[in-house]
């Protein structure tokens, strides 16, 4: 048990590192966030259901992470469960967090993050799972560009 414990203040410790990035933070804040990462790591920092292709390693992260910036911050965080992989370095946050899409707020918004660490305490995969929706038809709203043909239904 000491060791999940152990690996979700690590998470909670990146989250804090996410929720402080901005597009135009010093690129020693994004080499921070990447240092919780594997050099070989695979990341779904949007969604599992949106991108085909992980980030993939210190580099990538970097480049996902910013790729997020443009749209989207976590301006809360909040945790409602934690979830522990028996024998296993994998855990699993269930969160409602509030989001600034845009300029938008948008809360609650569910996600689960489920995390896999190497024995050093670096993650190895993570994974995002929440539905985008919310989020894909504020970018739509304030773009014009998106995949739905009628705005005028608030999504969720």
């Amino acid at each position: 048990m000491v060791v999940t414990a152990l690996l979700h203040e690590r998470l909670d410790s990146l989250y804090d590192v996410w929720m402080s990035l901005k597009l135009d933070s010093p690129e020693a804040d994004f080499e921070k966030f990447a240092s919780y990462f594997d050099e070989n790591c695979k990341a779904y920092l949007l969604s599992m259901r949106e991108i085909a292709e992980p980030s993939q390693g210190r580099k990538g992260v970097i480049e996902g992470i910013k790729e997020v910036l443009k749209n989207t911050r976590i301006k809360e965080r909040r945790v409602i469960d934690r979830f522990n992989t028996v024998n296993s370095a994998k855990i699993s946050v269930e969160m409602f967090n509030r989001l600034e899409v845009r300029g938008k707020t948008l809360d609650p918004f569910p996600e689960v993050a489920v995390v896999t660490f190497n024995h050093t305490g670096l993650i190895t995969d993570f994974k995002l799972y929440c539905c985008r929706s919310p989020v894909v038809h504020i970018i739509q709203e304030a773009t014009g560009k998106g995949p739905y043909k009628d705005l005028s239904h608030k999504c969720h």
